[in-house]
């Protein structure tokens, strides 16, 4: 740590204490329950350093959480025991982040392989020989986010990983990759009628239908919010405009520009997850073939599908479901998400993915001759040489699970809701839902945790004041809220597997990422929920927000390559 940094530390920690120890207490909730986020934010933006922030945060929240009567010597040790075993240690006992650790190392572990053996040189070169240039491989990115639907783990890593040597070689910044793959992620999991997410949600309005007793479903309630589901709708459309348009702004402008006149795809001073380790060059003379990549791909994908199916194959719902409505039917498919251990499933359809590809490098030949270079030590070492440089990677991600933890444990989504409680008002329910959602998801990070809170609360109050029209309006703007809220934290799990998966500087791809989101955001705000509420129906608040868009775009966006 340099003098610079050694200043600013103590300076933003105390500007932390001092914001949140100041701030009045909400019922039995202080105002030091925000420290946790303040700090882990206020220390990654002013000294760079994101897992130093993270590591102090979860400290401080640790020693905030302490019973009162903790006698002073032992506070340090009390917190520090805390810490480690109650935030950091305790989730990784859960088996799902454990299997998404493995999903997420098997992942970047095969596309090292594939890279080695001329896969993704053969993708390079079908989309060279396809596409017209960097607008096409970023539309291609677009796509194959839509295409991968079902999980936004999934997505995230298996577009990112697979479309980063593309992206490079087309001079497309790494924070643009990075902008793709995550606006593509989550947006696209909320709303597809068969994903993780769709029995989850469905689940928590099912509960707050039957508290309220209204008669409707969580599965009606989740199909008549799809049109109110604004910000997912608007961040797709977002990306796809842009990406049609070839325009940006703000500092992904720069970023761009930067690679597309340099080639340097990250900034000098750039910090990738992966330790910098992320370039491997293909096997010098080898027979490229898009095949090497694209069949491993496709056996996670398809893998992760099909290992749904056998694992929930027996749970009582998906056997009424199926019984019912057939194989093929969209509610046997909801349930069978909803019942199946996802994480392990994608976890072994990721080694399914790499056994695959360590067979088609084996077998791949030279151009100039039949023989076959790649051994089975080079490739496995390829393999594992992926895995060793996610180590950096590796601690973001674990202690992005260990501050949600420390942020229920000081209740700090309580804090948040009871400060906002005084301003529900029928006309502005859902857009102050909304933006509620967005504070709390920011905070710790995580849009499951936040639409767990927050459902079960808003929707029964929102049926209340303005029966089940209100009720579509302010469930939509929980869940839209609090996916805008996770995808712009910089301690949100699926913000930091964005920054692996494309191996862009973390910090860089919020900052780039920001503007955008926060455009979409004001747009869904006023156009969707607040115009909803007041002016007209979700449809017309929808082509609005496609109209004012477009129109950002067009006079504040400049062409990328252009001065």
């Amino acid at each position: 740590m340099n003098i610079s940094s050694a200043i600013r530390l103590p300076l933003a920690l105390a500007a932390a204490w001092a914001f949140t120890a100041l701030i009045p207490e909400q019922g039995d909730t202080s105002g030091l329950s925000l420290f946790p986020p303040v700090a882990a934010i206020l220390v990654a933006i002013t000294t760079g350093r994101l897992i130093l922030g993270l590591t102090l945060a979860i400290l401080g929240g640790a020693i905030i959480a302490l019973p009162a009567d903790t006698p002073l010597y032992l506070i340090p040790l009390r917190g520090l025991q805390r810490g480690l075993l109650d935030f950091i240690w305790s989730p990784l006992r859960d088996s799902f982040q454990l299997f998404i650790l493995g999903f997420t190392a098997s992942l970047i572990g095969m596309v090292r392989v594939i890279s080695l053996a001329g896969g993704t040189r053969g993708i390079a070169e079908l989309l060279i020989a396809k596409a017209a240039g960097a607008r096409s491989t970023r539309m291609a990115t677009a796509l194959l986010g839509l295409a991968i639907f079902f999980d936004d783990y999934a997505n995230t890593l298996v577009v990112g990983t697979t479309m980063r040597p593309i992206t490079d070689r087309f001079r497309i910044s790494r924070e643009k990759l990075a902008f793709l793959v995550d606006s593509t992620a989550a947006p696209v999991a909320g709303i597809a009628i068969v994903s993780t997410w769709v029995g989850f949600e469905v689940g928590l309005f099912d509960s707050a239908m039957n508290q309220v007793q209204s008669g409707v479903s969580g599965y009606e309630l989740f199909f008549r919010a799809m049109p109110a589901r604004f910000y997912c709708l608007l961040t797709l459309a977002f990306v796809f405009i842009s990406t049609a348009l070839g325009r940006d702004y703000g500092p992904m402008l720069t970023a761009e520009r930067r690679a597309q006149k340099t080639g340097q795809v990250l900034a000098p001073d750039a910090q990738p997850p992966t330790g910098g380790e992320d370039k491997i060059p293909d096997h010098p003379g080898l027979r490229a073939h898009w095949a090497v990549a694209a069949a491993p791909v496709l056996v996670v994908v398809f893998g992760v599908l099909g290992g749904m199916h056998l694992d929930a194959y027996n749970a009582p719902a998906v056997v009424a479901a199926r019984t019912a409505h057939g194989f093929f039917a969209r509610l046997y498919w909801i349930e069978t998400f909803a019942n199946a251990d996802g994480a392990k499933v994608m976890f072994i359809a990721a080694l399914l993915g790499s056994a695959l590809a360590m067979i088609l490098a084996l077998t791949r030949r030279e151009e100039s001759s039949e023989a076959r270079p790649l051994g089975i030590v080079q490739i496995a070492k390829t393999w594992v040489t992926g895995i060793t440089g996610f180590s950096y990677a590796l601690v973001i991600l674990v202690l992005a699970w260990a501050i949600k933890e420390t942020c229920e444990a000081v209740e700090t989504s309580a804090y948040i809701i009871g400060a906002l409680s005084s301003f529900l008002d029928p006309n502005f329910l859902p857009l102050i839902v909304f933006l509620l959602a967005a504070a709390v998801a920011f905070s710790i990070g995580t849009s499951w945790t936040t639409m767990a809170i927050l459902l079960p609360t808003m929707v029964p109050v929102a049926y209340d004041m303005g029966g089940i029209g209100l009720t579509v309006l302010v469930a939509a703007a929980v869940l839209d809220g609090a996916i805008f809220g996770d995808h712009c934290s910089p301690i949100s799990d699926t913000t930091v597997l964005s920054s692996i998966a494309s191996s862009c500087d973390h910090l860089a791809h919020v900052r780039t990422q920001a503007p955008y989101a926060l455009t979409t955001m004001a747009v869904a705000g006023s156009c969707g929920y607040l115009g909803s509420t007041l002016l007209w129906s979700p449809a017309i608040g929808l082509v609005l927000g496609l109209a004012i868009i477009t129109a950002i775009l067009l006079l504040v966006g400049k062409k990328t390559d252009e001065d």
